[in-house]
């Protein structure tokens, strides 16, 4: 099953990957970047020769999240130094 996630994007099945190959390479040489998982983990990019593929970001949930640090030290606090460069 060939799932589009943007207009210059696909992901593919290994499995139907390789039935079809030549269809897959036309969709990169088109510009499309095709992503080619294994049980639903990306595993390859199929992408036009010469072109850099730029990593995908991953979002993972995180934990916990940490307290907030108290900052040591006198002199303005990071909303005053925010505010006061927003001025200029």
């Amino acid at each position: 099953m060939v799932r589009t996630i943007a207009n210059t994007l696909e992901e593919v099945p290994l499995r139907e990957a390789k039935a079809s190959l030549s269809a897959l390479t036309k969709l990169a040489k088109e510009g499309t970047r095709v992503v080619i998982t294994n049980h639903g983990t990306p595993i390859a990019d199929l992408v036009r020769h010469g072109e850099t593929v730029m990593p995908v970001l991953t979002l993972k949930r995180p934990g916990k999240l940490p307290k907030a640090m108290k900052l040591k030290g006198k002199g303005p606090s990071a909303a005053s130094l925010v505010l006061m460069d927003r001025v200029k």
